[in-house]
Formats: C-alpha cells, structure tokens, sequence
C-alpha cells in the first residue's frame, strides 16, 4: 500500500502565532495575579488588624456614647472595669452592659462615683438572675428610683439598687412571677403605694401574690383600685384604715379588720357592699384574693424585708451562668483589655487618616484640571484592565470549546464502542437461540418426520416421470422389483380387506343407515388433515427462522450468492486498470506528470502478492 505525504507549510506558522498568543495571556494573567495577591495582602493587613481590634473599637463606641451624657473619664474607666469583669464573671456581653449604663445614666441623675457601675451591675445581674433582658431590667431600675427616690436617698444609691435587685430576685424565687412582669406590675401601680406610705416590700409581695393568678400589669391595676378607694372605704365601712399619719395601714390589718366584719368568706351582697365602698370591682376582687392567706402574706413581707443586699440575684444568675459563654466573652474581655492599650497610639493615625480626606476633598476643589486628568488616568487604566481581562476571557473561551469538542468526540467514540458490542453480543445470543433450537431433539424428530413425509410424497408425486426417464437403467429395475417386492403384501392385504368390504356392502340394498359413519369418518380425516397441515406449518416456521438466524453469522449464510462476498460487489472501482496489471497502468504515467512540490512516498507496509491481487480483484470490480 503506498503513501502519500504532502509537506505542511501552514501549520507550524499557525502553531507560533497561538504560541505567542498564549505567552501574552499567560503573562497578563501572572502579572494580574501577582498586582492582585499585593492588593489583597495590603488590603488583608488593614483587615486583620481591624478585626484583631474590633472589640475595642466596640467598647470604644458605647463609652463614648455614655460620655456624651456628662460622665467623667474616671466613670468610664470604673464602668468599663466593671463591664469585663461582669463579663468574664456571668459570660454576658460587656458591650451591652455599657450600653444599659446609657439608659440608666438618663433615667436617674446625679449619680456619681462607683454609683454608675453599680446600678449598671445590679441591673445586669437582676437580669441573669429573672430570664429577662438587659433593657427591660433597666427601665424597672428607673422607674422604681422614681417611685421610692426618697428611700434610695437616704439608703444611698448603691446600697439601695442592691436591695432593690435581691429583694426583686426572692420575689421571682418566691411567687409565680419574673423580673418583667414584676417590672410591668409596679409600673401599674405607680407610686400610688408609695404616696400613702406602703413599704417597697409590702408592695412587691402584695403584686407577687397577686401574679398567683393574674399578670404583672392586671395586677397593679387591681391594687391601685384598692387604694384609691381605701379612703372613701372607711367611711362607708365605718372601719379605720389609715394610723395616725394618715398612711394606710399594713395590707394584712386591713384585711383582718374585713374579715372580723364579714368572715373568713365574702357572700355575693357582701361584695356588692365593699364594690360600692372602694368604688371598684377590682379591689373587691384584690380584697378577697388575699383574704384566703393572710398569714402568708404577712410572712412573705417579713421574708422580702430580710434581703438587705444582692446576694440571692447574684447566687441565682450564677446558677444559670453558661461556662461556654463564660468563655466566649471572657476571650472577647481579653481582647478589649489588649486593644485599649493599642488604641491609643492607633487612634491618632487613623485620626490624622479620616482628616486626610478632607485635604483631598480641598485639592479637589483647587485644582479641579488636575482632579479631572486624574480621573481620567484612573478610568484608562481600569479599561485597560478591563480588555486584558476580556482577552483571557477569550483565550479561555477558546480553549474551554476545544476541550468541549474533545469530550464530544470521546462521547461520540465511546457510543459507537457501545454499538458495536452490543450488536456482537446480539450476534452471540441470536447464534445460540439456533444452536438451542437445531439441538433441541424434539425439533430433531419432527423435522426428520417431515422431511420423510416430504420425500415420499415427491416420490409418489414425481413416480411416473421417474419410470419415464431411467424405467431402462438395471438399477432403477432393480429399485422397482424391491419396492413391489416390499410392498406386494401389504397391497394384497388391501385388495383382501377391499373385496370383503365390497361383498359386505353388496349386501346392502340400502346405505343410508352408513351417512352417520361416513360423517364420523370425514370429520376425522379432516381433524388428521388439520393437524398434519399445522405440524407442516410450524415446521416451515422454525426453517425459515434458522435461516435467517444463519444469515446473520458469517460464512453461513445461504446459497444464493454466488462466490463473491457483498463487501466486494458493492465496492466503488477507484481506479479502471485495463489488462497487463497494475505495472503496465503505472507506467502509462511517465509520459506525463504534475508537479505539486516535493512529495515524499512513504511506504509504510509492503503487501504480500496475495494481498495485492486481492486488491486488484476489488478495484476491477
């Protein structure tokens, strides 16, 4: 088989310009690289040490908001002294505990010295301690400074919030209630309580047992209503109520002095009566709600008046303290108390930074041409960065079709891989169903069945045509007297059984008695008939199918074709060579010749002479 191999002029110029093509992007795409890892080291510089100060600058911002309230610096060092150890102490956030000193430094004036930090800290631990959040303590702290500002006073502030927080933490311990609905009840009341000289702690065991059965604020609703009617009730009553101040007496007096009027129990008239005394529903219904245990009333204002100080808010909000949290903010303290340090000598760069900006803005205005070249260099550059990206978009473009081409042609490689195996195991299973149905006996013996019924019939069929044309040969003669021979017998049987049914029936002068046997006899033939007719059809079937099962295996295929195989006679003559072969038509070309450039032969394989006619047979068709 020879070759013919062309020289290519066009490739290896192509292969240089993709080459270049490929450095530049490669070079764009490294220097990119590298211009963007300085940008993002700079850049993650800055950001590492914000983050690494974030905590600071956190507290940082909420200190000076309390600042901004007139609180002096050394308040602020204590507040925030006292934030990260709250913190560390409870695993509460120190950021938001500054922030309560906001609100509370606005509720309650004038607090000076460690007054601050410890309202902010009993409210804190109040907090932890009644499962109520830091805001909603806070206006509790507020609003009960306003209502017994008198007792804080003269208790001092610090000793007096203290009380406050242990007292309100035995009412959650003790009574069905928590730090907000105590906080909504008193908020209810108002100092209404305080005004006619009822104690804090009578007031919040009074609203404790009250939440019993009711809510914070329904019952500071219903206590008010009691004593806003316990004036006009004595002297409807014509029951003191009041001491000699005119305060109102103990809550647990006033309710003996009704009950030695009416009873232990209170009837339907009875209450109509005290409804019209205090003028409400609602103290009736406060009046009979505590009758049923005053005893324990007075006892639990004995237990709240014992809490002098913080330490049950305390012992509660540890029992719930999260050592995780603990933890996390304890490592939050760490980093504010080191970034406090570092602040002050980072502050005045970035002061001097944020300043800065000013200048630009300045200059900008100045020198406006400047500003604009500026700008312009700045957009310029940006394109430029822009087309380079475009062009290794497109260079990666380029290379994604390439491999997306690849991939196809392997898919496409593979699926016919698939086809081919599938059709040669197709082939496999197709010439074992033959072989299973030629090696199957059954099939055998009904074949051999009807090849013999075959071969009698054509010989019956084809007898005379037989006779006729070797009747004079020996060993037709010979074929003939042994047939008759065998078959002498069995005909003078018949011609026996012949003539005595003929002398039966010529008995008969009448046969009509015999239509019956007749239709018997023709209904059997025709049974016989069908089933040697289906036997022959079936047979016909299963041939016809063995052929084509044949037909399909190479080299069995059937007869018809005479010698030469299809991929021959289909084959395209791709040359007419006339007689003398393939050297005679060779050399009918040296008389004239084309020329295309040098041209290589390269011969790859020499064919033996058997292949060569072989190759010759097909291209003369």
């Amino acid at each position: 088989m020879f070759q013919v191999g062309l020289i290519d002029r066009i490739s290896k110029p192509i292969a240089n310009i993709q080459r270049q093509f490929g450095d530049l992007g490669n070079s764009y795409r490294d220097g990119t690289h590298t211009m963007i890892t300085g940008a993002a080291g700079v850049a993650g510089a800055g950001f590492a040490l914000q983050a690494a100060l974030m905590p600071a600058i956190e507290m940082d911002r909420v200190l000076g908001e309390v600042k901004s309230l007139g609180v002096a610096n050394e308040q602020l060092q204590q507040l925030s002294d006292t934030a990260l150890n709250f913190a560390v102490e409870y695993g509460k956030s120190a950021t938001e505990f500054v922030a309560a000193s906001y609100d509370i430094q606005s509720a309650i004036a004038g607090l000076a010295g460690n007054e601050l930090s410890e309202f902010t800290r009993a409210s804190a631990v109040l907090a932890a301690a009644t499962k109520a959040d830091m805001g909603t303590i806070t206006n509790y702290v507020g609003t009960m400074y306003g209502i017994f500002q008198n007792t804080a006073n003269a208790m001092g502030k610090a000793d007096w919030v203290n009380m406050l927080s242990g007292q309100t933490a035995k009412a959650v311990q003790m009574f069905k209630t928590t730090g907000s609905e105590m906080s909504s009840a008193f908020t209810s009341v108002g100092a209404s309580a305080t005004s006619v000289g009822v104690g804090m702690t009578e007031q919040m065991a009074i609203l404790g047992t009250l939440q019993a059965t009711m809510s914070g604020s329904e019952a500071g609703t219903k206590y008010r209503a009691f004593l806003a009617g316990a004036a006009k009730a004595q002297t409807a009553l014509n029951m003191t109520l009041t001491d000699s101040k005119g305060d109102l007496l103990p809550i647990f007096e006033i309710l003996n002095k009704i009950k030695d009027k009416y009873g232990e129990t209170i009837s339907v008239a009875e209450a109509d009566q005290l409804s019209k005394a205090f003028g409400s529903q609602e103290a009736v219904a406060m009046v009979q709600l505590l009758m049923q245990n005053t005893n324990g009333l007075a006892k639990s204002i004995d237990d709240l008046g014992n809490v002098k100080g913080i330490g049950i808010a305390e012992q509660m909000a540890g029992a719930m303290t999260d050592q995780w949290e603990r933890l996390e903010n304890g490592l939050f303290a760490v980093r504010v108390a080191f970034g406090q340090v570092l602040l002050p000598a980072i502050l005045p760069v970035v002061e001097s930074m944020a300043n800065g900006a000013n200048a630009v803005i300045t200059w900008t205005r100045i020198l406006p041409n400047i500003t604009k070249y500026l700008g312009f260099t700045a957009v310029a550059f940006l394109g430029l960065v822009a087309a380079g990206g475009m062009f290794t978009l497109m260079l990666g473009l380029g290379k994604q079709a390439v491999v997306s081409y690849m991939m196809i042609v392997k898919t496409w490689s593979v699926m016919n891989a698939l086809l081919t195996s599938g059709l040669v195991a197709l082939r496999t299973a197709l010439f074992g169903v033959y072989m299973m149905i030629v090696a199957n006996p059954i099939i055998l013996i009904v074949a051999a069945v009807v090849a013999a019924i075959a071969a009698i019939g054509a010989l019956v069929y084809y007898w005379n045509d037989l006779k006729a044309s070797f009747g004079d040969t020996t060993w037709f003669q010979i074929l003939e007297g042994a047939i008759t021979l065998i078959t002498a017998p069995f005909m003078a049987a018949f011609e026996l059984v012949k003539g005595g049914w003929q002398w039966v029936m010529s008995g008969f002068t009448d046969t009509s008695g015999f239509n019956g046997l007749f239709a018997v006899a023709e209904k059997l033939r025709g049974v016989f008939g069908a089933v040697f007719g289906w036997i022959t059809e079936q047979f016909g079937k299963v041939w016809s199918m063995a052929k084509s099962v044949m037909s399909l295996i190479p080299g069995m295929g059937g007869d018809d074709e005479t010698g030469k195989s299809k991929s021959v006679q289909q084959a395209t003559p791709r040359a007419s060579i006339p007689q003398g072969g393939a050297a005679r038509n060779i050399a009918s070309y040296t008389s004239a010749s084309t020329s295309y450039g040098p041209i290589n032969m390269n011969v790859s394989q020499m064919n033996s002479p058997q292949d060569f006619a072989s190759e010759m047979e097909m291209v003369a068709g």
